[in-house]
């Protein structure tokens, strides 16, 4: 029997990724109200957009993500997304203030190249993780299921080598930890690099 493909996976399921922030509404609003203080003005995209639901609340103008349907969903939620490789964006240099991605590097088979091509459109360069050192993270890679099975989670301390690893010099972190409706920590990490 074949396995599928992450992109099948995630092509198949878009409704279920948009109905688990419909199930929890608190981590939602937690994660928009964290990265709405920290991202900057002006014009930016975000990378592995997803169904929209973050750069929509977050007035994110632009998206890219890799699977149809999820580009679709951007879309009807007023995202300005097209399907693209993120290692191979169609916009000239300097084109945006900045590009964000919320919880994308995890999914990612190599997320240089990816910092390396965002640095490329943009002034700064943020992105945003569960970090794999918090309990809910440690609890998911026990018995990894859905969309995390094809997840490769990081620390800030290897988020922070990867944009090294781009090129990037000057890089800053912020972390906070919150609960989950079940009670278990999860701790949100933000870099941001120029």
């Amino acid at each position: 029997m074949k396995s599928r493909t992450k992109m099948e996976f995630f092509s198949d399921n878009t409704k279920k990724y948009d109905q688990w922030y419909e199930r929890h509404q608190k981590e939602y609003r937690e994660q928009v109200k964290f990265i709405r203080a920290l991202i900057p003005k002006g014009k930016g995209i975000e990378i592995g957009v997803g169904t929209g639901r973050f750069a929509s609340a977050l007035n994110i103008e632009f998206g890219v993500d890799c699977v149809q349907e999820m580009v679709d969903s951007s879309l009807k939620r007023g995202v300005k997304a097209i399907l693209a490789d993120a290692t191979h964006l169609p916009f000239p240099d300097k084109f945006f203030d900045f590009t964000f991605s919320i919880v994308t590097m995890c999914f990612l088979d190599d997320p240089v190249p990816v910092l390396v091509e965002s640095r490329r459109v943009a002034d700064l360069v943020m992105n945003v993780i569960l970090d794999r050192d918090c309990e809910y993270i440690q609890n998911i890679m026990k018995e990894r299921r859905g969309f995390y099975k094809y997840a490769t989670f990081y620390t800030e301390k290897e988020l922070v080598g990867l944009y090294r690893k781009a090129g990037f010099n000057d890089i800053s972190s912020t972390a906070k930890n919150f609960l989950t409706s079940e009670g278990e920590t999860y701790r949100l990490v933000s870099v941001i690099g120029k």
